[in-house]
């Protein structure tokens, strides 16, 4: 299985670029060449390009491997690509400098493409609602304890939220900035109904009893500062500009424990759109429209052998 394999093993299943494209046209279309115009099945292949280019049969579209991924517009290698994928995948996770040692890139082109990686992820969790028996809290990522009423610059306001399970485990979790607010005032009841309307499905039972709202509360706090730790940690602390970008990566691997993240990951990846350096840092720039999530068997993976 990927998920057991070494960085070292696994370098060394994707050391082909060849193989790499396989991989990456499995994930993309699973079930074989769909042209983004038409869905027409069948194109012709110029494979003369680092990358091949398809010519869809009917209506004569030219399209990338790449296009409509998180790697549309990228020079790097698809084996470093995926090199970073399964870092990101791990438990103990990477950050860009570490990333940049890793697989041997610099350091504004490992940064990029941690971020691209968590759009996908974002795009991701942003596809998948709290269902069931849902309970929120109220929290502030970096609180600093001052008497201002203002409170801390750095100070953010969440809404944490969970899905709750019949043994009262949390299913699935999310993390959403707020609107800063004085901290002589409570918290906007407007926040929670937004949170609820945007995030809690609609035919969800949301959590108004005090006990167990009580008991649930003190979960949802350790998840939370379970997320503060890593990314003190791991990150030395995120600005507010980019906060939510990497609570969504915190929701992406929380929420994954289980699985294989690896492979979903890659699949998250091969089907969603791209951001660019640009949108990253605030200047101007496009996006491109979001695939829909296929599937890819375990088993297209050959052993490290």
């Amino acid at each position: 299985m990927i998920e057991l394999m070494s960085f070292e093993e696994f370098c060394e299943l994707v050391r082909d670029e060849s193989h790499c494209i396989r991989i990456l046209f499995q994930a993309k279309w699973p079930h074989g060449f769909r042209c983004p115009r038409c869905a027409h099945p069948h194109a012709s292949v110029t494979s003369t390009r680092r990358l091949p280019l398809y010519d869809c049969r009917a209506c004569g579209k030219q399209t990338s491997l790449t296009v409509g991924t998180i790697m549309e517009g990228s020079r790097t290698p698809l084996r470093l690509w995926f090199q970073a994928l399964f870092l990101h995948a791990q438990p103990d996770d990477i950050n860009a400098v570490q990333l940049s040692e890793r697989i041997g890139v610099t350091y504004k082109t490992s940064w990029l493409m941690c971020h691209k990686i968590r759009h996908a992820m974002r795009q991701a969790e942003d596809g998948q609602l709290l269902t069931g028996t849902v309970c929120m809290i109220n929290a502030i990522y970096s609180e600093k304890f001052r008497a201002s009423a203002e409170g801390h610059k750095q100070e953010q306001p969440v809404i944490v939220g969970a899905s709750v399970g019949l043994c009262e485990e949390m299913s699935r979790i999310k993390i959403k900035k707020q609107p800063k607010t004085p901290r002589s005032r409570a918290p906007e009841i407007s926040d929670r109904d937004r949170f609820e309307e945007e995030w809690v499905d609609e035919e969800a039972d949301v959590d108004l009893r005090w006990r167990l709202m009580r008991y649930r509360s003190g979960k949802l706090k350790r998840i939370f500062k379970t997320a503060e730790n890593w990314l003190a940690d791991l990150f030395r602390g995120i600005s507010s500009k980019h906060l939510q970008a990497y609570l969504e990566h915190f929701c992406y691997l929380w929420n994954r424990q289980a699985g294989m993240i690896f492979i979903e990951l890659l699949i998250d990846c091969a089907t969603r759109s791209t951001i660019t350096y640009p949108a990253l840092t605030g200047t101007p720039g496009k996006s491109k429209h979001v695939r829909s999530l296929a599937a890819i068997p375990p088993a297209y993976f050959p052993s490290a052998s």
